[in-house]
């Protein structure tokens, strides 16, 4: 028997910062909602899951990375965004995404709202 998981309209995402100041971004596969686009790890959370499990359980479904401690930063309509910093564990992408790469401020995009979103985070763990 397959147990079906129905996901809520909720949506979490991280922004993960490393030693360099620089945020991990995924690109999206060529089937994925948004193909080849930049994204930042997380996604949809299930019927009767916290938004705090959903975010964990994202973050390692799509990246492979266990974050222990993420930081609630800000809600912007359906979606949550935490922030958390990077150890420097090995990322293994799965099926969902084609690459991933670490994005300082110079390459982030401030048109893109989960880029936005993740240089709001860079100024405040710059100061």
């Amino acid at each position: 028997m397959k147990i079906v998981h129905n996901d809520t309209e909720e949506v979490a995402k991280i922004v993960l910062v490393d030693n360099k100041n620089r945020v991990l971004m995924l690109k999206r596969g060529r089937t994925a909602k948004h193909p080849r686009e930049w994204d930042l790890p997380g996604g949809h959370i299930r019927e009767n899951e916290s938004i705090n499990a959903g975010l964990t359980r994202e973050i390692k479904e799509e990246t492979g990375l266990l974050v222990k401690k993420h930081l609630f930063f800000k809600k912007i309509e359906n979606i949550s965004f935490f922030f958390a910093m990077y150890d420097s564990q090995p990322i293994k992408l799965s099926y969902e995404h084609t690459n991933y790469d670490f994005f300082d401020k110079k390459k982030l995009d401030f048109d893109d709202k989960f880029q936005k979103v993740s240089l709001e985070i860079l100024e405040k763990v710059e100061k």
